[in-house]
């Protein structure tokens, strides 16, 4: 049965598509169109007026009791009917009764009515893409100076699929808008192909300094795409082309006659106006070298008229700042050298000499700053290295044998005994042992020789008190006991239950006497 519709008023000159660009905010708009419950409210009232006519009622009113008469008639009749038979001839007359009773209208199956609102977000999603690749090119492109044709009939083209939306065609309306859609999306690819063409043409010819062939291609360039980022900072770039080129032209002329940091100054304005100037950090690179040299030349002809002139702290200080700015210049090197010889070895001889003096005299400490006044010169000399070194060394040697001298009951330990030996050869290989230094060697020597045979030595005790003897150990209780002891000191340590420890000092020596070691103070 087909359904009725409402006549639709004239459609006015905004469709979908325009009225989706014409809002604000752009976005993509899903297009309204007339509910279908317009048509249906339009079918009621129409039915309403038909049912309201006199003749109508009375033959309703007919029916109506024609209908409740054959009712009772059957009800009537199924009170002589089996059960079974009641029962279906009561759901038979209630089927037909409901089927009777149902408005008449039009069912769609589900999947009918899934399958048109799936159509109809197609259609929306297809549309929306119409929209948004339009308004990119009319935000992004200045499309109306190169494709205001293509844009026309790709409006033209939605406002077909507009109309089809309307009639609920949705399937049509999706070819259309799609159609529409392809046309804007080619156009933009087409232009965003053009543009990048143009952009890399204008930046080769920004490059090469070409500042006309630079500008021809961003005029063509700003045509398709005026408010692009890389376009505005490259015709930017390609404006001050005539400013640079100049700039760069006096950079080299003062190049040319060796006023290097005045060029350094004119390419930092050249880095300021635009850094990705080519060949600009070459050019930098080039005049500080020659700056440079300039320089290391300055500082080597100073440096050796200060030489020339006996000047020679001056000459020095002078050679070394070039070697600061060039560590391995020859020239410079050779300067020094000739400092040294003309100076400094004036210098080191009079200090070997006032050296080896304190050497000769047992003066260690005078002798170690006399070779320190070498190596300020130059802490490479290894005259005075070897010097200072041997002046330490008899210092030292002294130090350790006076020690050894004074404080021999040390050499009890097998070790100190041993390093001491060691020691005393050293000492009697020196080259320079004055009177102090041969006097402390004897006597080491001979404490050495009284310290170097064990001693024995015989410790009494009463059998009850535990006894503990330094370097040796736990030696237990006993009455008497002989031990082989070496030379030096010892602590003896006491101790017995009820007693108060006792600590004994000792210094073992050939011809010791017996020692007792007893703990006689009992704890109260």
């Amino acid at each position: 049965m087909s359904k009725a519709t409402a006549p639709r008023t004239p459609k006015v000159r905004m469709y979908l598509s325009e009225f989706a660009l014409s809002t604000a905010p752009r976005s993509p708009i899903t297009p309204t169109i007339p509910p279908l419950s317009q048509g249906k409210k339009a079918q009621d009232q129409g039915a309403n007026a038909f049912y309201e006519q006199p003749g109508v009622k009375i033959v309703a009113a007919s029916l109506g009791i024609l209908l409740l008469l054959v009712v009772f008639i059957l009800w009537l009749g199924s009170l002589f009917e089996p059960q079974v038979q009641d029962t279906t001839t009561t759901n038979q007359v209630t089927t037909t009764t409901s089927e009777e009773t149902l408005p008449v209208a039009s069912v769609e199956a589900p999947f009918s009515t899934l399958s048109l609102a799936q159509a109809k977000e197609a259609a929306q999603s297809e549309l929306g893409r119409f929209v948004e690749l339009q308004i990119r090119l009319e935000d992004e492109f200045n499309v109306q100076a190169w494709g205001k044709q293509s844009i026309v009939t790709a409006k033209d083209q939605a406002l077909i699929g507009d109309n089809h939306f309307i009639q609920d065609d949705f399937e049509q309306a999706i070819n259309a808008y799609k159609a529409a859609a392809d046309q804007l999306a080619k156009l933009l690819r087409e232009a965003e192909q053009e543009f990048a063409k143009h952009l890399e043409s204008a930046m080769e010819h920004v490059l090469s300094l070409d500042e006309v062939a630079a500008g021809v291609e961003l005029a063509a360039a700003k045509i398709i795409k005026p408010q692009d980022p890389e376009l505005l900072a490259l015709s930017l770039r390609a404006a001050q082309l005539p400013q640079i080129k100049d700039l760069l032209l006096q950079a080299r002329n003062l190049e040319l006659t060796e006023k290097y940091a005045a060029a350094l100054s004119v390419y930092a304005k050249v880095k300021q106006l635009d850094g990705q100037t080519p060949g600009l950090e070459q050019n930098i690179t080039a005049a500080k070298n020659a700056e440079e040299k300039q320089t290391i030349r300055k500082l080597l002809g100073q440096g050796f008229k200060y030489l020339e002139q006996k000047d020679f702290d001056n000459a020095r200080d002078t050679f070394n700042k070039t070697l600061q700015t060039h560590a391995t210049n020859a020239i410079a090197l050779a300067g020094l050298e000739q400092v040294s010889q003309r100076n400094d070895v004036a210098i080191i001889l009079n200090n070997e000499r006032i050296a080896k003096e304190h050497l000769a005299n047992e003066q260690w400490s005078q002798a170690v700053t006399a070779y320190d006044a070498i190596l300020t010169l130059d802490d490479n000399i290894q005259l005075a290295k070897n010097g200072k070194q041997l002046a330490q060394a008899h210092a030292r040697t002294e130090k350790v044998l006076t020690r050894i001298s004074t404080q021999p009951s040390k050499l009890s330990d097998a070790n100190l005994f041993a390093q001491a030996n060691e020691l005393l050869e050293e000492a009697q290989t020196l080259k320079y042992k004055g009177p102090r230094l041969n006097a402390l060697i004897d006597s080491v020597s001979q404490t050495l020789t009284l310290y170097r045979d064990p001693v024995l030595v015989t410790l009494l005790s009463d059998n009850f008190t535990e006894i503990v003897l330094s370097n040796i150990g736990k030696l237990g209780v006993f009455q008497s006991k002989v031990l082989s002891l070496r030379p030096g000191e010892y602590t003896i340590r006491g101790s017995a239950s009820g007693c108060r420890d006792i600590f004994l000092t000792v210094t073992v020596l050939p011809g010791i006497e017996p020692i007792e070691v007893l703990c006689r103070e009992t704890i109260r």
